[in-house]
């Protein structure tokens, strides 16, 4: 791919909806979106992963970002709930979301607070701002990095980024 001079002007960014929240990530760290397809379940498996789920051969851990994410959540799986498979380097495993909401191309300057994040390192890269509210931009990296030989706590997001991030109906 060529990168342009421009191409630190915006950013692409997968917008989510998840437990009444709005969330994105970087269009380079999703390969695409899945229907919901049969799940084997891991004994033991920390609560967050649903199970694996066989994507040409390969076994792909699927998450529910929810529960990964420490939201509480109420969602009842269905065929039409969407996953986003998403991968950065050799890690890859679905987010099981309430909705996929676009994608946009979102300036650099909207990326903001990014001192924020750094403290009790939230698996979030920045707030980003756009007329319709905050979404926050998840650090899939964190997200995806699930160590199955023990059972890791979910990452937890502070009540100060969550009521950025909570949907206005």
């Amino acid at each position: 791919m060529n990168h342009s001079a421009h191409h630190d002007a915006s950013h692409r960014l997968l917008y989510l909806g998840v437990a009444g929240h709005r969330f994105c990530l970087r269009l380079g760290d999703v390969e695409r979106l899945l229907p919901l397809m049969r799940i084997q379940p891991v004994p033991e498996g920390p609560d967050y992963l649903l199970g694996l789920m066989n994507l040409r051969g390969d076994a792909v851990p699927v998450l529910d970002l929810a529960r990964r994410l420490g939201l509480a959540t109420t969602m009842r799986y269905t065929l039409d709930t969407p996953v986003v498979l998403a991968a950065v380097g050799n890690l890859r495993a679905g987010l099981l979301v309430d909705e996929v909401q676009g994608v946009r191309a979102v300036p650099r300057a909207a990326l903001r607070g990014e001192a924020l994040f750094r403290d009790g390192l939230p698996p979030v890269l920045s707030a980003v701002t756009g007329d319709d509210g905050t979404a926050l931009l998840l650090d899939a990296l964190r997200i995806l990095d699930i160590d199955l030989s023990s059972l890791s706590q979910p990452l937890r997001l502070n009540d100060e980024l969550l009521a950025l991030s909570r949907e206005t109906a």
